[in-house]
């Protein structure tokens, strides 16, 4: 008889200590977010402790019927919420862990609520969690999106391509400095331009006053009067690569912008700008400005003096 009533108060003590561990964990909360057409989202419902063998509901109120699914050792007939069929699981040892969580599986936009994760026992039935799940509408890009998208794209491509063009297009400036009545001065231009073969190379002054300095076509050479005889280039410059020019018996006049540029079938593979620069000294300065001023006084026009070529 005393045996009989020490196990009823141990069983008491146990589902009394059950009852207090169900309140502690009912009071927990939860919310999930995910996007529709994800595999698969857990619901997370977890208990300590078990000294019965529950049954646990998962449950949405707003629903008829309202169970979603539910989980026991014996087999036992329920009325699952047809929305659910077939897409709802808990772990096989579900029981033995305590993890009640539930697995929902290809999750919709109906799926949205509140899910309620129950356990019932022959004496008592506790909430334990409340799961607040929100499914959302999967990130499409806007039309708008798209179409700044492609306008950036297409000036992503015209700023690459600029650049590229710039790159081999751009015209290199060099300077070069001399003294009038130099025996010569050259104007250098090396090229990495492949297949010079078949090109013509015509070196120009573009300032002060256009001129043409030497083109080099077929071996032959066409020049201006005010250059004539005084250029040259190395022999065979095509295979070389090396473009420079040659200036001989150096002038005053001689200074200014000179360009080369390689053309093949009309067409421009490279160019490169020189600055020359002719220094005058003093003494030729007011020898030359003697020869130009009239004497007497005499109001007489300014007369131009030419070198000889």
């Amino acid at each position: 008889m005393k045996t009989n009533v020490k196990m009823k108060m141990k069983m008491k003590m146990k589902m009394s200590v059950l009852f207090v561990i169900l309140m502690h964990v009912s009071q927990h909360a939860s919310g999930v977010e995910v996007y529709e057409g994800v595999e698969s989202v857990v619901l997370h419902c977890q208990l300590q402790s078990l000294w019965e063998e529950p049954t646990v509901v998962w449950s949405r109120f707003d629903l008829n019927p309202t169970t979603i699914h539910q989980h026991q050792d014996r087999s036992e007939p329920y009325v699952q919420n047809q929305h659910y069929s077939s897409r709802t699981s808990m772990s096989a040892d579900a029981l033995d862990t305590g993890d009640f969580s539930l697995t929902l599986n290809k999750p919709r936009l109906s799926d949205s609520g509140t899910y309620t994760c129950t356990v019932h026992t022959n004496r008592y039935e506790e909430r334990l969690t409340d799961v607040q799940l929100l499914v959302k509408e999967p990130y499409t890009f806007p039309a708008e999106a798209w179409i700044i998208l492609l306008v950036a794209l297409v000036l992503l491509v015209a700023a690459l391509s600029l650049a590229v063009y710039l790159r081999y297009r751009t015209i290199t400036v060099s300077k070069v400095e001399v003294e009038h009545g130099a025996k010569s001065v050259t104007l250098p231009y090396k090229t990495k331009v492949q297949q010079l073969d078949k090109v013509t190379v015509e070196w120009n002054r573009s300032y002060p006053e256009p001129m043409k300095v030497h083109v080099h076509q077929n071996g032959r050479v066409k020049q201006d009067d005010f250059y004539r005889n005084r250029t040259n280039m190395k022999d065979e410059p095509l295979k070389a690569g090396d473009l420079s020019l040659t200036l001989k018996d150096v002038r005053d006049r001689d200074s200014g912008t000179y360009i080369c540029s390689v053309y093949k079938k009309g067409e421009i593979l490279a160019q490169k700008a020189v600055r020359l620069q002719v220094k005058v000294n003093v003494f030729f300065a007011e020898r030359r400005q003697e020869r130009e001023e009239p004497g007497d006084g005499v109001n007489m026009p300014l007369m131009t003096i030419t070198d000889q070529v």
